[in-house]
């Protein structure tokens, strides 16, 4: 069942995911900290990016697949992490 936050409690944790992330928190750290799920911190901080214009150097790839969480082995993720794919895995793509 989702947990629900009254409104204060919310907008709390708003303003903190951006101080958490200035100061290298990851999302799953911020969510142990808050008690927030990490999906929740990971909406609020895609609320936050998209609010302060830093999803501007998304690439076009990215803005085209969305905002939500990519799918284990999606090809945006590979290159964001610099991974070579193999012969086999370019021709299906």
């Amino acid at each position: 069942m989702a947990k629900k936050f009254d409104e204060n409690y919310s907008k709390e944790v708003y303003s903190k995911i951006s101080e958490f992330q200035k100061k290298g928190l990851s999302i799953r750290n911020i969510a142990k900290i808050t008690g927030a799920s990490r999906s929740y911190i990971h909406r609020l901080s895609i609320k936050i990016a998209l609010s302060s214009g830093s999803m501007k150097q998304a690439s076009e790839r990215r803005k085209e697949a969305g905002w939500e969480p990519l799918a284990p082995g999606n090809p945006i993720s590979w290159d964001a992490i610099k991974l070579k794919r193999t012969q086999k895995e370019s021709h299906t793509i």
